[in-house]
């Protein structure tokens, strides 16, 4: 098997330290060890803790690799059998696998993507929990008649966009296609509390951010309704290695899918980002109501 991880001075895929021996190797056949990884960022891998515990209740040895990277590690990783399972979301891995993609429904994304996975992975139930990219502005700026992104369109050229590195590649030429809207400035802000800052602070006048963040609520921001569905469906799901779980636990993940909603997950998250709760614990309690 080949390992995920290279030792290397630019190393961004850090599971563990670099050694003589595999962590992963003993991830092989069905019923054998599962490893559950993560993407880079607190939701992803407190879903990673989430799908654990749920295996743990089937008996599993479970190990977890959190913070893995970027998409494309850590999909090869599961494509590769170095990882049993990983929290995704439907729409950024169908935009990830097949960039032409128009699908933007929820089930079309779900049905596409399906078709479009390589051989050796699978998805299992998407969950009705979202965490889709939203623009948001104060509500200041709402009350000047800014609730929609069909408004953006005539006043764009007079508003900056604080928004993540991608957020150029993947949506500027989309949204002025779908609302005439050209930025006067996209403005790259690291994703989270310092573009909130940012569009609080009026450095932004509109900011990107995720429907589950926690810091919508608390800063009575407005999202920006998306009446052309611009930005495509975003369920979790879990992505897995086929054939590497047995059925007792792909049944365990599947329930924990059917659990999760939208509501839930930004009360986790709160809970995360505002109350500083362990992941691992917020993951238990999860679990626990699940009924597993």
């Amino acid at each position: 098997m080949k390992r995920l991880l290279v030792c290397a001075a630019a190393a961004a895929l850090l599971l563990t330290g670099c050694g003589s021996q595999d962590p992963l190797a003993a991830n092989g056949d069905q019923g054998g060890t599962v490893v559950v990884g993560s993407a880079d960022f607190a939701e992803s891998e407190l879903l990673m803790h989430i799908y654990a515990e749920a295996l743990k209740t089937t008996g599993a040895d479970v190990q977890t690799k959190p913070r893995i990277g970027a998409r494309e590690f850590y999909v090869g990783a599961v494509r590769n059998g170095e990882l049993s399972v990983v929290p995704e979301y439907t729409g950024n891995l169908l935009e990830h696998l097949d960039p032409a993609s128009q699908a933007t429904e929820s089930q079309q994304v779900y049905d596409q993507l399906a078709r479009t996975l390589p051989p050796e992975v699978e998805l299992l139930e998407q969950s009705p929990a979202e965490d889709s990219d939203v623009l948001t502005v104060t509500a200041a700026t709402a009350d000047t008649g800014l609730r929609s992104m069909a408004d953006l369109g005539p006043r764009c050229g007079e508003l900056v966009l604080g928004a993540p590195a991608e957020w150029k590649l993947r949506w500027e030429t989309k949204i002025a296609e779908e609302y005439g809207c050209r930025f006067k400035e996209i403005r790259q802000v690291e994703a989270g509390t310092i573009t909130v800052n940012a569009l609080l602070d009026g450095q932004v006048q509109v900011a990107n951010l995720f429907t589950t963040s926690s810091q919508i609520e608390e800063n009575h921001l407005v999202e920006l309704d998306d009446p052309k569905d611009m930005f495509p469906a975003q369920h979790v799901v879990p992505l897995v290695h086929r054939g590497k779980l047995t059925p007792e636990q792909v049944d365990a993940l599947n329930t924990v899918s059917r659990a999760l909603t939208t509501e839930e997950l930004t009360e986790l998250n709160r809970r995360l980002e505002v109350d500083k709760a362990n992941p691992a614990d917020l993951a238990a309690e999860f679990v626990a109501g699940a009924g597993l």
